[in-house]
């Protein structure tokens, strides 16, 4: 008597994608929740210089932007191949060389904006903080951020900087990643009052681009370079440091709202010519295929 052995069925197949489609799942869904918690924060009169005061259903409009790009690339990847598993998110191990030139960046660059502010008299410095703020805003309080920023940059640079990379050249990738990043920040400015008092709307949104477009190349780079983490890293402690360090020993000096902060000229101008520097040393470059490599 024979006995036959039924074959085992072939593992499911992952649905390859188009770059292009699976970003362009990825923006839709960006706009379509951002429209919505920007709405939701609108009709409660919500204002992000004041979110702690804010009604519960803004506030959770707001701080749940931050979950949008996570969100966004999880229903794209999902849409568009079936499965979670395709590589490309940027989780792998990295260095702590890479981590620490991350660090060094980030941490360098935002303290020099600062730092110029200051010397220029565009703001003042006072000392109340030193002693307990400053370290704590260099050390612990990054680690919240960082929890942030994985939320961001899954979406920003685990999947939009990564599938980009298969099908544009290293300019296209850094400034198209970059730019768009910093357009999910605009409603911010334009309707929620992330503008600073006494300063033009057009003015904050101008250096506010010129900044995160810059900080948003270098983690593009990082994120081809290093994988997620450094660029997790830089996003995290340069938060830090401009909301724990840098804005409780700047004092107004009134035109100050014109330079500092992320809305202000001299972060912009420092951050765009950092990340000039950081890619001229870091350079991407384009692969056999057309798309960008770490060079």
């Amino acid at each position: 008597m024979t006995t036959s052995v039924m074959p085992a069925p072939a593992p499911a197949q992952t649905r390859r994608s188009s770059p292009w489609t699976e970003i362009g799942v990825f923006l839709g869904v960006v706009v379509a929740l951002s429209a919505t918690t920007t709405t939701i924060a609108l009709t409660q009169h919500a204002d992000v210089r004041h979110v702690d005061s804010a009604p519960p259903g803004a506030q959770a409009a707001l701080y749940g932007q931050a979950l949008i790009p996570l969100l966004a690339a999880v229903v794209a990847r999902l849409v568009t191949t079936g499965t979670l598993r395709r590589n490309g998110w940027g989780f792998r191990r990295t260095s702590w060389r890479s981590l620490g030139t991350a660090w060094a960046w980030s941490l360098g660059t935002t303290l020099a904006a600062g730092a110029i502010v200051w010397v220029t008299g565009a703001g003042g410095f006072r000392t109340a903080g030193l002693d307990v703020m400053v370290p704590l805003g260099l050390t612990v309080l990054a680690l919240p951020y960082v929890l942030l920023a994985i939320g961001e940059d899954v979406g920003w640079r685990g999947l939009l900087v990564t599938r980009l990379a298969e099908v544009a050249g290293p300019r296209t990738v850094v400034l198209t990643s970059g730019l768009v990043w910093s357009a999910f920040h605009w409603p911010l400015i334009l309707l929620l009052g992330g503008t600073p008092t006494g300063v033009a709307t057009w003015w904050a949104l101008l250096w506010f681009t010129v900044g995160t477009t810059a900080y948003g190349a270098v983690l593009a780079s990082m994120q081809l370079r290093w994988g997620l983490w450094p660029g997790v890293l830089a996003h995290a402690v340069g938060n830090a440091v401009m909301y724990h360090v840098l804005e409780p020993l700047t004092a107004d000096t009134g035109r100050t709202n014109w330079f500092a902060t992320e809305t202000g000229l001299v972060y912009g101008a420092v951050m765009l010519v950092s990340a000039t520097v950081f890619l001229r040393f870091f350079p991407l470059a384009r692969g056999a295929k057309g798309g960008t490599v770490a060079g």
